[in-house]
C-alpha cells in the first residue's frame, strides 16, 4: 500500500516527503498549517512511524 493511497487531496505533500526521504542527506521537515487538519495524521500514515524524530506541540 502507498501512503498516498490512504491520504485523499495530499499528493503534493506526499511529493514533498517522498523527496526528504530519498535524499541522500539528513533532512529536517516542518509541517505546519491551521489547527486539526490532519497534519500528525499525513505523516504518522506517510512514514507508518518510521522516522528518528517527531515533536506534536509547543
Amino acid at each position: 500500500m502507498t501512503p498516498t493511497s490512504t491520504l485523499i487531496a495530499r499528493e503534493a505533500e506526499c511529493i514533498e516527503l517522498q523527496k526528504c526521504l530519498e535524499s541522500n542527506r539528513s533532512e529536517f521537515a516542518i509541517v505546519c498549517g491551521r489547527r486539526r487538519i490532519g497534519k500528525t495524521f499525513l505523516i504518522d500514515q506517510f512514514f507508518h512511524g518510521k522516522f528518528d524524530f517527531s515533536f506534536v506541540g509547543g
